[in-house]
C-alpha cells in the first residue's frame, strides 16, 4: 500500500531519523495498510480508503513527541560520546606538547600556541553537546567562550614578548564585536518568536 505509506511519512516527515522512529513507523504503516485493505474490500476506493483511515488514526502529536524525545536522547547520547573523546584526546595531546616544550626547550614557551589550537576540539564538542541536551542554540555562549579564549592568547603574547608595549587591546577590541553581534542576534530571534506567538493568539 505505497499510498498510506506516503502519507505516513509525510506526516512524520519531520521527526529525526532514529532506531524507534523507524520501528513505530513500520508498525503504523502495517496497520493501517491493513485497515486499508478492510476498507477496499467493504466497497470503498483506494482514495476514500486511505482518507478515512488518516482521519480515524487520530492525533498523532503524542507519537511525535515520543519520537522526538527519543531521537534526541540519542543524539545526546552521541554528542557525549563525542565530548568525552574530545577532551581525553585533548588533554593527551596538550600533555604531550607540554613536555616537549618543558623537557627539550624550557627557555622558551611555545606550546601555549598548539594547546590553543587544541582546546577548540573540547570546546566546540562542548556547545554541541549542550545543544543537543538542550535544543538552544549556542551561537551566543559559543562566541563568549571563543572571546575568552583568544583574549588570553593575545595577553599572553603581549606580555611576554613586549611587556613594556601594551597592544592587546587592538585586537580584543575587534573581537569584541563578534559575542556583542550573538548576543544582539539572539535578542533578535527571540523577538521574532514573541511576535509569531502574539499572530497565533
Amino acid at each position: 500500500m505505497n499510498s498510506i505509506e506516503n502519507e505516513i511519512e509525510k506526516l512524520f516527515k519531520d521527526v529525526p531519523n532514529s532506531k524507534r522512529k523507524k520501528e513505530v513507523l513500520q508498525e503504523i504503516k502495517q496497520n493501517l495498510s491493513e485497515k486499508v485493505e478492510d476498507l477496499i474490500s467493504q466497497g470503498m476506493t483506494e482514495s476514500e480508503a486511505v482518507r478515512k483511515t488518516i482521519v480515524d488514526f487520530g492525533d498523532i502529536h503524542e507519537i511525535r513527541k515520543e519520537l522526538v524525545s527519543s531521537a534526541r536522547l540519542n543524539e545526546s547520547k552521541n554528542a557525549s560520546l563525542s565530548l568525552a573523546f574530545s577532551i581525553w584526546g585533548g588533554l593527551l595531546i596538550s600533555s604531550l606538547v607540554v613536555f616537549i616544550n618543558l623537557y627539550y626547550s624550557p627557555r622558551s614557551i611555545w606550546f601555549v600556541y598548539p594547546v590553543f589550537a587544541i582546546i577548540w576540539w573540547p570546546m566546540s564538542m562542548y556547545f554541541h553537546w549542550r545543544h543537543k541536551k538542550t535544543d538552544v542554540s549556542m551561537a551566543f555562549p559559543f562566541s563568549v567562550a571563543s572571546f575568552i579564549l583568544t583574549t588570553l592568547l593575545f595577553l599572553f603574547i603581549n606580555f611576554y614578548y613586549t611587556p613594556h608595549i601594551i597592544w592587546f587591546v587592538y585586537p580584543v577590541f575587534g573581537l569584541i564585536w563578534w559575542p556583542v553581534v550573538a548576543f544582539f542576534g539572539r535578542l533578535r530571534q527571540r523577538n521574532r518568536k514573541d511576535e509569531e506567538f502574539e499572530q497565533e493568539i
